[in-house]
């Protein structure tokens, strides 16, 4: 998921540097290419966040609950 983010990124960095005809397509009224490939990178970001919590959720937070009762459990 990282190195998708990443490259993601980089190629809107490349394409604002070295395609800006592209970039300055008008979609609709002001809206351009770039304009929503930057709002994309905002809608990644949180696509990306709400999977790894949801992973977490199911995989990480039962294990660490486990080692937190069996550490509690020791300490008594």
């Amino acid at each position: 998921m990282t190195a998708f983010f990443l490259a993601w990124y980089l190629v809107y960095v490349l394409l604002a540097d070295y395609a800006q005809g592209f970039m300055s397509i008008k979609l609709v009224g002001n809206i351009n290419v770039g304009l929503v490939l930057g709002l994309l990178q905002f809608v990644s970001t949180f696509v990306i966040t709400a999977l790894y919590v949801r992973f977490a959720n199911r995989h990480l937070d039962p294990v660490a609950d486990r080692i937190r009762a069996e550490v509690e459990g020791a300490e008594r």
